[in-house]
């Protein structure tokens, strides 16, 4: 059975430091696999093809920034988008247990933990 989060495009909010509403994508399962290169575990997502086209536009739009990957509220990771990104698939990376990346795997596939995009907080120096 896939896990569907409704891909809802909530409206950008600019404030003093550049920050977004959570965007929300359309997922279809969550798997952990060891990487390609390294033999580490990572946390692959795949996107829905609604999700890959949400997930495309938002990268475009936000080249050069920081954004925070969301599961279930909670940032996961925060990476520098150098490039678009058309992908189906969202593979993390870096730090994590194969026993954290398994538990995030399985939020997203029992449907609870929704899949969101945002930019980054950007902090403000004193």
């Amino acid at each position: 059975m896939r896990a569907v989060f409704l891909a809802l495009l909530l409206v950008f909010g600019l404030s003093g430091s550049a920050y977004a509403q959570p965007l929300a994508l359309d997922v279809l399962r969550a798997d952990v696999a060891p990487d390609d290169m390294t033999g580490q575990p990572v946390l692959k997502i795949r996107l829905s093809p609604e999700g890959q086209a949400v997930f495309s536009e938002f990268t475009t739009q936000h080249v050069g920034q920081a954004v925070d990957l969301l599961v279930d509220g909670q940032v996961v990771t925060s990476p520098v988008v150098s490039t678009p990104i058309y992908s189906e698939w969202i593979i993390v990376t870096g730090g994590f247990t194969t026993s954290e990346l398994e538990a995030l795997a399985e939020t997203v596939n029992r449907g609870i933990g929704a899949v969101t995009l945002r930019v980054a907080k950007v902090k403000q120096a004193p």
